[in-house]
């Protein structure tokens, strides 16, 4: 099994302006602002984040596409230069694919929106197959509290299914794995394993291959909408098939605070080193080829602390997985 590393917002300091560096170390902006200001010259630094990747032992790098990002300006001289620099540094790649506004609507039953979402996203998966990516993850909508129920959810899932099957064709002709990822308890719809691999099984009914990137960070949000969680809490992988996986998300989760992605050598979210040794042997046995850690850092403390947090975590992980 592979390691890798979406970045997400832990290398955008580096971005900022000098006055910018110093507002955020005295707390005049905050680290959200620091994510607005930088993230689309974050985003379109391909080479810094392979070389961050080389740099920290990791194999593979998870553009993150979520919007706004700079990925659909890339000329084809700028996408085959990505391309080639992730290949000479034995880096693979791979794109997770926009998730809100336009992208969201990829499960709409209305065929204006969803079409409007499928043109959009095929985009990206073009982008993707011309710099080599090997995997894409694509999130599986949202759509209104009052659709999330009887006839409704039907037509969803229905849209959804329809879009998975366009979308995963698509990407099985360029050479790429599309891979869909379950919602968070807050997005109300396909936050559970049994409907991401409900929806699965009918694309490969209908000769479309697609995978469950499972997001177990996703999943502990449950906790916070009344659901349980087991003991010990990655035990909810035994209940997915096998022969799903390719790829998976592996962040963790604060319950009550509502903390999203938390450092995981911490150990301050569910999952400790006991739990991530049984899920790495849970993972692997079920069939998985790469792990991309998604933590963020939320805090100015944490961002000043930015280089040691991805250095301590990376050694926590490798001496975990190997």
């Amino acid at each position: 099994m592979r390691l890798g590393r979406d970045f997400t917002n832990l290398l955008y300091f580096e971005y900022l302006s000098e006055e910018d560096k110093r507002k955020l170390a005295a707390g005049e902006i905050s680290v959200a602002d620091m994510d607005a200001a930088v993230q689309v010259v974050a985003k379109a630094d391909i080479a810094r984040q392979v070389s961050a990747a080389k740099a920290t032992g990791l194999d593979h790098v998870e553009l993150d596409g979520a919007v706004p990002n700079p990925y659909l300006d890339f000329t084809g001289e700028a996408r085959r230069e990505a391309r080639d620099f992730a290949a000479r540094h034995s880096i693979t790649l791979s794109l997770h694919l926009p998730y809100s506004y336009v992208g969201a609507s990829i499960c709409a039953p209305d065929e204006f929106d969803r079409r409007a979402a499928v043109g959009l996203q095929r985009r990206y998966i073009e982008f993707s197959a011309d710099i080599g990516c090997k995997y894409c993850v694509l999130h599986p909508g949202v759509a209104p509290f009052y659709h999330a129920r009887g006839k409704y959810l039907e037509q969803v899932k229905a849209g959804l299914l329809k879009s998975v099957c366009e979308l995963g064709g698509l990407a099985m002709a360029r050479g790429v794995e599309l891979h869909l990822e379950n919602n968070t308890a807050f997005d109300n719809i396909f936050t559970e394993p049994h409907e991401i691999c409900e929806v699965l099984e009918g694309a490969r009914e209908s000769g479309v291959k697609v995978h469950f990137c499972f997001d177990i960070g996703h999943w502990f949000t449950r906790a916070d909408t009344g659901g349980e969680i087991p003991n010990p809490p990655e035990k909810i992988i035994e209940e997915i098939p096998s022969g799903w996986f390719k790829e998976l998300h592996l962040n963790d989760y604060i319950p009550g605070k509502r903390i999203f992605h938390p450092p995981l050598h911490e150990e301050v979210g569910l999952l400790k080193r006991e739990n991530l040794e049984r899920y790495a042997e849970l993972v692997a046995w079920k069939g998985a080829e790469l792990v991309v850690v998604e933590t963020a850092i939320k805090t100015k403390e944490q961002v000043l602390q930015r280089e040691e947090i991805l250095r301590k975590e990376t050694e926590y992980l490798r001496s975990i997985f190997g």
